[in-house]
């Protein structure tokens, strides 16, 4: 990246913060140009289900559980460029108003301590065990304080910088707030007619040695009840001609995952999109299986909101094109600090300490652009 077109990308992310515009700005896995949607109404649009997503075109932010509190937010997309250039010549056409309530959002919040969560960690296997339910995503909040000349422009380049084959993105929404993140995770897209999605799960750090991995029995079994349950709601929805590629090993910033890709037409889901994305999402890898039981428990057991942590996110229809992304390894920017949400998966044979690890190294990269590992 040239440094004269990132600084006045900076500049121009810092400028629409303050105008007050819904807005996201994005890298696509490996691209090298921006891409920015912007809502010319500074009203926030809210939706209260995916069914609300039909003949809607924008770009998509959607949390973990729709709720009053945290609903489905639809950026519309009066304003869609790709490119440094046409990026950075929108400030011309954008008044600013006052100071943003999204870039400067405030809010009382209290981390998970490692006593609470490997309480919570011991509490859920004995619930597997019991047969409650075969997996279980656990997550957990980290605060940093934001250094004083940091922005949050700043923040969104250094991300990119770390995560380069991740969808990188920053979303401002003015009285809902500003988040930031870099996943690894595809929910569905679909290119020239053909759709894909993936099964993703399993985490070991990588320690600048060799990328040679000797992948665990157990991360192995996490990973393929995702993959199995991919694969019976292709069934369950009839879908036909799938291929099914892995697992095979994905690296993101300063770990790896077990990746399986599922490819597939898309004669049999374009009128039955949203039922399936509501089949599948939240999937195995950020809620747990079977997913309402799990779901329930998350909702019931953990100290805090996910929010939009385990969401998903995307270009929803514009150009014809759906590509959807998981909503993890992110964070929200409060006024001073920033909220890290991570989580793991828990199974019968998961170990409380080593999975309290897990969450560390994931938090390492969002850390790194913050300043603080």
């Amino acid at each position: 990246m040239k440094v004269m077109h990132v600084n006045k990308l900076i500049d121009t992310i810092n400028h629409l913060i303050n105008s007050d515009h819904p807005f996201a700005v994005f890298f696509y896995p490996g691209e090298k140009e921006p891409e920015l949607v912007l809502q010319q109404k500074k009203r926030v649009h809210k939706l209260m289900s995916l069914s609300d997503l039909n003949n809607q075109k924008g770009f998509v932010f959607a949390p973990f559980y729709i709720s009053g509190d945290y609903p489905l937010v639809m950026i519309e997309p009066d304003i869609h460029v790709k490119g440094y250039q046409a990026i950075t010549g929108l400030p011309n056409m954008i008044s600013s108003g006052k100071l943003s309530s999204a870039g400067k959002t405030k809010g009382e919040h209290c981390d998970v301590s490692k006593a609470d969560y490997i309480k919570l960690l011991n509490k859920s296997i004995d619930e597997i065990k019991a047969g409650e339910f075969e997996k279980v995503i656990i997550s957990r909040t980290i605060s940093a304080n934001i250094p004083g000349e940091t922005t949050t422009g700043d923040l969104f380049i250094k991300l990119k910088e770390k995560l380069d084959r991740a969808f990188v993105y920053l979303v401002s929404l003015p009285g809902t707030g500003t988040w930031l993140g870099g996943t690894p995770e595809l929910l569905l897209t679909k290119t020239n007619g053909a759709y894909r999605t993936v099964s993703l799960a399993g985490t070991v750090p990588l320690n600048g040695a060799g990328h040679e991995i000797e992948w665990s029995a157990e991360m192995k079994m996490e990973q393929q009840i995702v993959t199995d349950f991919i694969a019976d709601n292709l069934r369950s929805f009839q879908i036909e001609n799938c291929s099914q590629t892995g697992p095979v090993t994905e690296f993101a910033g300063n770990v790896a995952h077990l990746k399986t890709i599922f490819e597939f037409s898309g004669n049999k889901i374009e009128e039955q999109l949203i039922p399936f994305i509501k089949a599948i999402h939240p999937g195995p890898a950020i809620c747990g299986f079977p997913k309402e039981a799990a779901r329930e428990y998350v909702l019931e057991n953990e100290s805090h909101r996910r929010e939009y942590y385990c969401g998903f996110l995307g270009n929803w229809k514009m150009g014809d094109e759906l590509r959807l992304f998981v909503n993890i390894r992110c964070m929200k920017i409060l006024a001073d600090r920033a909220v890290i949400y991570v989580g793991g998966g828990i199974t019968s044979g998961s170990t409380p300490e080593s999975e309290w690890d897990e969450t560390e190294h994931k938090a390492k990269s969002l850390l790194s652009v913050i300043g603080k590992n």
